[in-house]
């Protein structure tokens, strides 16, 4: 455990809610820059590192049998609070998304990534008949607000990790009537999905266990018979 130095902390206000997704606080630690927002036992400094394999799953316990939330790729940073019994807890750097790793997969130092400086479609494109796999990010399959942000990070946009959170976070929100163009983003219920053109939405997709590109339309008809607002928002990145 990188455990920081005892030192006195006071909570300046009533207690917060803290999103466990992106804000790394356990039972007995957290991350030292919450200290004063949040009492634990103990407070960690942050230690980076970076990931040695081609890809590596992010989970959300220390065992090969826990869940998948996100995938980290090769040479992207992670920010370890904690090292035991052969797994690293902490964040992604890239969008503070907090997990456990396996401890081989990475190695020491922090890697300075380069933007590739693409078209955020073009990216997306890239992805097409990659199977679906929820948490991926185009390792071992990807899911759909994986591609979002993979598309996005290409142009060096940084975009949130999960569909909720990429609604409030990316885009102006267009009128349910505004003409649609290639790049928007279509959101549903717990799911999104980037426009190909005036009328056809590539997203990774559970229904099809791939990337694709289909009508809007299809996908509309195929949500509403599952949610009474098949259409959560249209938003729209500048």
């Amino acid at each position: 455990m990188i455990t920081a130095p005892r030192l006195q902390f006071m909570l300046h206000s009533t207690s917060k809610i803290f999103d466990p997704r992106i804000h790394a606080v356990r039972g007995d630690l957290a991350d030292i820059a919450l200290a004063g927002e949040i009492f634990v036992p103990h407070y960690a400094k942050a230690m980076a590192m970076h990931c040695a394999a081609p890809f590596i799953a992010v989970r959300d316990g220390a065992s090969e049998d826990s869940n998948q939330t996100s995938e980290l790729l090769s040479g992207e940073n992670f920010m370890v609070l904690d090292q035991s019994g052969g797994w690293a807890w902490g964040y992604c750097a890239h969008d503070h998304y907090v997990g456990y790793v396996p401890e081989t997969a990475l190695s020491s130092g922090a890697c300075h990534q380069k933007i590739i400086a693409a078209e955020p479609l073009e990216t997306a494109k890239s992805f097409l008949g990659l199977q679906y796999v929820w948490g991926g990010r185009g390792g071992a399959g990807i899911d759909c607000s994986g591609l979002i942000q993979r598309a996005l990070a290409a142009c060096g946009i940084a975009a949130p990790r999960d569909s909720d959170m990429q609604l409030t976070a990316l885009g102006e929100t267009l009128p349910i009537d505004a003409d649609l163009k290639t790049g928007d983003l279509i959101f549903f219920p717990g799911h999104v999905g980037m426009m190909a053109s005036d009328s056809e939405l590539i997203h990774a997709t559970r229904h099809h266990g791939k990337v694709v590109i289909e009508p809007l339309a299809e996908v509309i008809v195929r949500m509403a018979a599952k949610h009474d607002e098949p259409v959560t928002a249209r938003k729209r990145i500048a």
